[in-house]
């Protein structure tokens, strides 16, 4: 029924759409006829392009963007030019035709770079990156042009263009398997239409949303997801966003097991593919449906199978390979000739100034001879010596950008590392609500049940009793869902305030907290990188503390750093296997008489001598093996508690018994 639905609205909506765009079109035709402006012709032209192509009449389409390419070069009309171009880019895209659209893809961005207009070149690039997405499959170079289009829209703050590309790029590394990085674009395409109230609008975004999903595993999500994405695109007559949507569902299904319904969706996925020429996702579509039909029908897997064959050899025949290796041979010789004319041309100006200088050095020089042959050495032996100087300068700021450049790394792979134990933790902490949740909705349901079966008794067999009963047990779990749905939102919320680039605002934080937190989080961190590893943790914390103005997020990376050191020293005295050993873990909280806050983490771990005492606060300086630790993480802490807030730390150890670090903050 749910099937039925869906089909008679698209056949309305498409019959409806048809008739008002053929409207539009003899009204667009008759303007054009009596249109003398030629700027204005061009316009009407790119109107009627996008009327034909709404109205999936792709020849007539075309042919109007090309009239209006022509007219606009041929009046120097640079706007219309450019607007021809990109349209005929992606017409050509959608009809998997590689060689013409990197034909035109070229001529744009010629164009582009030499009106030097930051969204007519990210555009263009967005436009390149689609080329090797849909066509190409090289995704690789694909993300190399989605990142350069988005430094062009963000020289502009063209956050909705930056929404989108972002999103693509999430079903890029969805595509490779790196979800964390496919979810870190998704949050920020999220966010970025969120906050222009651009989210039911979205029909790409949320498209991308539902492959992501499906990816993961989440089908009732991503089928609702591909649904309304489905919706979005027939009204706005996005045809090839349609074929996507429907195949997408088609997947949902399949792996649902619904056979009837997944051959249903790839055969409308096929109808409106093969309508607008859109030759991949016809080739795909009939893979699949072969392969569906293969068990079922040998005849009809064969007919579908073929199909896919003829349209792949009509898009990647060899015809096709060699038109688009000219096509890139013939931009790579324009470029080439351009290069080389424009070195030439450095070389003529710098042989001029060459031999302008030596004419006045030759000048120069027979003045000086002429007059004083002793001081013309001393002036080039001063000119030697000033060329060594230059050269010792300019090799030292080598070495210093080098040195400057690999710290920065380091302290980068710090800071993922920190993220990394940061994010096993929350997963750890995580999994309890969610298992609360998962069991008291399971006796709900079963719950619900038993009032349906009692309800099914007769009247006079039902007893109200037990139904009251079950209701307040109904209401009882789901407070407790409730409660423990609230608990990991608080969790998630966190993590996220967590995740989040250090804003450098100092903001009132209960420390007591922020330490309670940051320890369970190490902890479960850090034993999720060493399974056997277990230690007895202890807080004391001082009830009556103030709230103190800190950097959340910074103050957080210091507990994390120390916490971690403290758990590694301990854990590494375990392994040596002593006799009645307990690793022992202590955080504590104190306002002492200098109204000053003290964080004591104390451990009976390896405890340093009195020349590593010296040494910890140093950058790169570390006892751990290589490949454990980049020396960074107690410099960082450092820096963060002496610079960022005018506190100090202290350190106290023994060797062989422990260490206690002392972090003291002043309290304004």
């Amino acid at each position: 029924m749910r099937i039925l639905t869906l089909t008679v609205l698209f056949i309305c909506s498409c019959s409806i759409g048809f008739s008002q765009n053929q409207t539009r079109i003899d009204i667009l035709k008759h303007q054009l006829d009596n249109e003398r402006q030629d700027t204005n012709r061009v316009a009407i032209m790119l109107k009627l392009y996008q009327a034909f192509s709404d109205n999936l009449k792709l020849d007539s389409a075309q042919a109007f963007a090309e009239k209006a390419l022509d007219l606009a070069t041929k009046i120097h009309y640079k706007k219309g030019e450019f607007e021809a171009l990109i349209k005929l880019l992606d017409h050509h895209i959608g009809k998997g035709d590689s060689p013409k659209a990197l034909l035109y893809g070229f001529k744009a961005i010629r164009m582009a770079e030499g009106l030097n207009d930051h969204s007519k070149k990210g555009e263009t690039l967005f436009e390149f990156a689609r080329i090797y997405i849909l066509n190409l499959q090289d995704y690789q170079k694909a993300k190399i042009y989605l990142k350069q289009s988005i430094q062009e829209f963000e020289a502009i703050h063209d956050v909705k263009s930056l929404a989108d590309i972002e999103g693509i790029l999430s079903t890029l590394y969805r595509r490779s398997n790196q979800f964390d990085s496919m979810l870190i674009y998704q949050q920020k395409a999220y966010a970025k239409y969120e906050s222009l109230h651009k989210l039911d609008s979205a029909e790409n975004f949320i498209m991308f949303m539902g492959q992501n999903h499906f990816a993961m595993g989440d089908y009732p999500l991503a089928l609702s997801l591909y649904q309304k994405a489905l919706i979005i695109n027939q009204k706005m007559k996005g045809h090839s966003n349609e074929v996507r949507c429907l195949k997408g569902i088609a997947s949902v299904y399949e792996k649902m097991n619904r056979l009837d319904s997944t051959i249903y969706y790839e055969k409308k996925a096929l109808e409106i593919a093969t309508t607008i020429d859109y030759k991949s996702a016809v080739i795909s579509t009939n893979k699949h449906l072969a392969d569906l039909y293969e068990l079922q029908n040998k005849a009809t897997a064969y007919k579908y199978l073929k199909m896919a064959w003829d349209v792949n050899e009509s898009l990647n025949g060899s015809q096709k390979f060699i038109a688009l290796e000219r096509t890139i041979s013939e931009e790579q010789e324009r470029q080439y000739q351009a290069e080389a004319e424009r070195i030439a041309s450095q070389n003529r100006i710098k042989q001029y100034l060459f031999l302008g200088g030596l004419g006045i050095l030759l000048l120069i020089a027979f003045l000086l001879y002429s007059n004083n042959r002793q001081k013309q050495k001393a002036n080039n032996l001063l000119h030697q010596q000033k060329q060594e100087i230059d050269f010792q300068r300019n090799k030292a700021e080598k070495a210093l950008a080098e040195l400057k450049s690999t710290q920065a790394q380091l302290i980068q792979s710090e800071k993922l590392a920190s993220l990394g134990e940061l994010t096993a933790g929350i997963a750890h902490e995580i999994q309890n609500p969610l298992n609360f949740v998962n069991n008291f909705s399971e006796v709900s349901a079963e719950l619900v049940q038993e009032i349906k079966e009692e309800r099914q008794k007769p009247k006079e067999n039902q007893d109200e009793t037990l139904v009251d009963e079950i209701f307040n047990d109904i209401t009882q779990n789901l407070q407790k869902i409730t409660l423990h749905g609230n608990r990991a939102s608080s969790i998630v919320k966190g993590m996220l305030e967590h995740s989040r680039t250090s804003t450098g605002i100092k903001e009132l934080t209960d420390i007591n907290q922020l330490a309670d937190e940051y320890l369970r989080l190490s902890y479960h961190g850090f034993k999720a990188k060493n399974d056997s590893f277990d230690a007895d943790l202890k807080t004391d914390f001082d009830e009556n503390l103030p709230k103190i103005e800190v950097i959340p997020q910074d103050m957080g990376r210091v507990l994390l750093n120390l916490i971690n050191n403290a758990f590694w020293a301990v854990n590494e005295k375990s392994k040596k296997g002593e006799a009645g050993y307990e690793p022992k873990v202590k955080i504590s909280t104190l306002l002492n008489a200098n109204s000053q806050l003290l964080i004591a983490i104390k451990d009976n771990g390896l405890g340093m001598t009195e020349e590593v005492k010296a040494k910890i606060f140093q950058p790169f300086f570390t006892t751990k093996p290589t490949g454990q630790g980049t020396g960074l993480g107690l410099s960082l802490a450092y820096d963060i508690v002496t610079k960022g807030h005018g506190g100090t730390i202290d350190v106290e150890s023994v060797e062989g018994e422990g260490t206690t670090l002392i972090v003291k903050l002043p309290i304004v």
